[in-house]
């Protein structure tokens, strides 16, 4: 049926428009989904490119921090580690089962390892931090494990751990290194302290505790350390520009005690200098600075007396002469001593210095500085005094010291002393000369007669320059066998040649002839007279050798032998190999020694003298009647020989209590059956006192001179015999 529309068919032209529409709609669609697809692409694209660059950064930051990146999962129970580095190309790798990274750990850290893995598989701790010792290559390294798990099983057990790890070896080692300085400062014997920039105490160790005497550390804490000191502080200005300073101060503890100290305060800047703290370093000085005083003490004083000591002097002195003051020098020389010491004994011989630094003391002190030069010698430096005042006070001084009287066996000693005076700068202008002057002056005195004062005067200086040069001749005369040896003879009451005695001679190209009452005193002084009389011994053996060689006979000669000679243990010995070496019966020499050997020790004298007996030596007794000739020591030892002195043969032609002195004396000597030996006759008159005593041997001016060996040996081998 039909509705009555009328409906028209399409034609071709409509068709084909209607197929284009439709591809054109879905040519569209298709773009679209391609352009849709593209930008997809292009975001997944960004969205890789973006994660692959957070890797490389992740890796990166890893390689910066010195970490690596491990991974472990239950399924295959294998540890992963990789270490990367600034090229992605470079990563390093290893992996291995759990059992096979605990065998690499060191077997100290593996409980410790254990127990927080376990904590971590099993427990309810997601997180894991240890570090342990492991060895990847020979040696062990610290390593730090940090890790976190990331997923569990139902029953609540470790799936997937991951984490990193990283080297720390070196910070254990800085670590060891801190806890060592911190232990050391903590036990250190030093005080130690850590100050903030503005010397504040911020830390002390217990050796400033006990330096301080404080109860406890927190009452050090926050202190100024300037504050503690008493004497010099910390220089502030000289730190900064030194960065280390040391000084010495003093602290005042909290008992009240007062002690030196060393200190020695450092600067350290923390990395990269953001801040700054000192180091202080004391030292308890104190018993040092005590012994340094007592050191001085002993460096400027005489142990002995308690005065200053030539040291002492010497700076005082000095002193002085810098600053051109007006002063006198007392230059004083003990006379006597040496026989007391040597009688007496050296302990008595200390007590009389003493005594004499105490008088020294009383008369010198209140006005000047007093002091032992050395041995028995004393020197007092005055300031601004007059001379004539100080010579009063030299003489008092004299006067005090002779006051006592030692007695030694049957005899008596008294000190005394010679005194030298020289002003400052009258008579010298420098120290050394100074005292060489009041040394002259104090000669002087000597010679005077000893026990007297005397103020310097010109040449006296050039007078002991020229006794110095002496001294030294007759040394070097001595050590090259320059002296000659005279012989002066013995004769009987027939005027019969019968011996001889060996003198000494000294003609010096310096000072020409020198009588031996100047260079013997001098040689004994010097301790030249044991070389001189050994020299002495040798001329005789050879004068007795030439004489048996040209004569056939030969005469016994003698020999003086000095106190100091005759004490010396050697003595013995020496003389008796003198005449082995030259074929000399010891019967031909005969040994005078004075009364002085006993004066200074007896009984080594008597030792010596038995000793040279039993070698066959004829031992005889010079100058007898002089001095204090003790009979004593003809009772003690049995003399051979005694030599009457000269002084008693003078006169007795002329006084009848001198010719009745010498007929008692003679007799005396030979009813002890000593035989006698008349010295110092000079004259015809004598002659007949000298029959009447029955003398055996006399010598003197009138029979002979001391001569040269070979005119003595010509005149009694050409000339008859008086």
């Amino acid at each position: 049926m039909s509705d009555g529309t009328t409906h028209s068919t399409p034609s071709g032209s409509d068709r084909a428009a209607l197929l284009e529409r439709r591809l054109k709609r879905e040519r569209n669609a298709r773009e679209q989904a391609e352009a849709l697809l593209r930008e997809k692409t292009q975001s997944l694209y960004a969205t890789l490119q973006k994660s692959q660059s957070a890797q490389k950064d992740l890796e990166l930051a890893l390689w910066a921090s010195q970490e690596s990146f491990w991974n472990w999962e239950a399924e295959n129970d294998i540890m992963e580690f990789r270490s990367f580095s600034l090229h992605s190309e470079s990563v390093s790798t290893w992996s291995g089962t759990l059992i096979e990274l605990l065998e690499r750990v060191h077997e100290d850290d593996l409980d410790g390892l254990q127990f927080h893995w376990s904590m971590a598989l099993h427990g309810n701790r997601d997180r894991i931090e240890f570090s342990f010792r492991l060895k990847l290559d020979s040696n062990f390294q610290w390593v730090r494990l940090r890790g976190r798990v990331l997923k569990r099983g139902k029953a609540g057990e470790a799936l997937h751990i991951v984490g990193t790890t990283k080297d720390i070896t070196q910070q254990r080692k800085a670590e060891q290194s801190f806890h060592l300085m911190a232990s050391a400062f903590a036990s250190s014997r030093e005080p130690m302290l850590v100050l903030s920039p503005d010397l504040v105490i911020t830390e002390c160790n217990d050796a400033y505790i006990q330096l301080i005497a404080a109860p406890f550390k927190e009452q050090c804490i926050g202190l100024d350390f300037n504050q503690i000191f008493i004497a010099e502080k910390v220089d502030k200005v000289q730190l900064a520009l030194d960065k280390q300073i040391r000084f010495e101060s003093k602290v005042k503890t909290q008992n009240g005690e007062i002690k030196v100290v060393d200190i020695s305060v450092a600067l350290f800047e923390t990395y990269q200098q953001t801040s700054s703290y000192l180091i202080a370093t004391m030292r308890d000085i104190s018993d040092r600075k005590r012994n340094e005083a007592k050191l001085r003490q002993l460096a400027l004083h005489d142990e002995l007396t308690g005065l200053s000591n030539r040291n002492s002097l010497r700076e005082s002195i000095s002193g002085l002469v810098q600053k051109e003051q007006h002063f006198i020098l007392v230059f004083i020389d003990l006379d006597g001593f040496k026989a007391i010491n040597d009688n007496a004994g050296h302990e008595r011989g200390d007590i009389e210095l003493q005594r004499v630094g105490a008088l020294l003391t009383a008369i010198f002190g209140p006005i000047g500085e007093v002091g032992r030069w050395g041995g028995d010698e004393f020197i007092a430096v005055l300031p601004n005094q007059n001379v004539e005042e100080i010579a009063e006070r030299s003489e008092r001084l004299i006067s005090q010291i002779e006051e006592d009287a030692i007695t030694v066996k049957t005899s008596e000693l008294r000190l005394s002393a010679s005194i030298g005076i020289a002003e400052f700068p009258e008579h010298s202008d420098n120290l050394e000369s100074l005292v060489q002057c009041a040394d002259a002056a104090m000669y002087r005195a000597k010679e005077l007669g000893k026990g007297q004062a005397f103020i310097y005067e010109s040449g006296l200086y050039e007078s002991m320059t020229q006794q110095v040069s002496m001294v030294n001749d007759l040394r070097r005369t001595v050590e090259n066998h320059l002296l000659d040896f005279y012989i002066q003879g013995k004769y009987d009451l027939n005027g019969e040649l019968k011996g001889g005695e060996v003198l000494c001679r000294w003609i010096s190209g310096l000072h020409g002839v020198v009588s031996p009452a100047v260079f013997i005193p001098i040689a004994e002084e010097h301790k030249l007279d044991s070389a001189i009389g050994l020299q002495a011994l040798e001329a005789a053996c050879d004068y007795i050798s030439i004489m048996e060689s040209q004569q056939g006979d030969a005469i016994p000669l003698s020999v003086n032998i000095s106190a100091n000679q005759m004490l010396d243990p050697e003595f013995p010995n020496q003389a008796m190999s003198i005449c082995m070496d030259n074929d000399v019966s010891p019967e031909f020499i005969e040994l005078e020694l004075t009364e002085s050997v006993f004066i200074r020790d007896e009984k080594s004298a008597l030792r010596a003298l038995n000793t040279l007996r039993d070698h066959g030596f004829r031992l005889s007794l010079d100058d007898f009647g002089s001095g204090f000739s003790s009979l004593s020591y003809l009772r003690s030892f049995q003399f051979e020989v005694v030599k009457v002195d000269k002084s008693l043969i003078q006169g007795i032609h002329q006084d009848s209590k001198a010719n009745a002195l010498f007929n008692g004396l003679i007799a005396m000597l030979k009813s002890l059956q000593i035989d006698v030996v008349a010295e110092g006759v000079e004259l015809e008159s004598y002659l007949p006192f000298m029959e009447q005593a029955d003398i055996q041997l006399m010598q003197g001016f009138y029979f002979d001179k001391p001569m040269p060996y070979d005119q003595f040996l010509a005149r009694h081998t050409t000339e008859p015999n008086r």
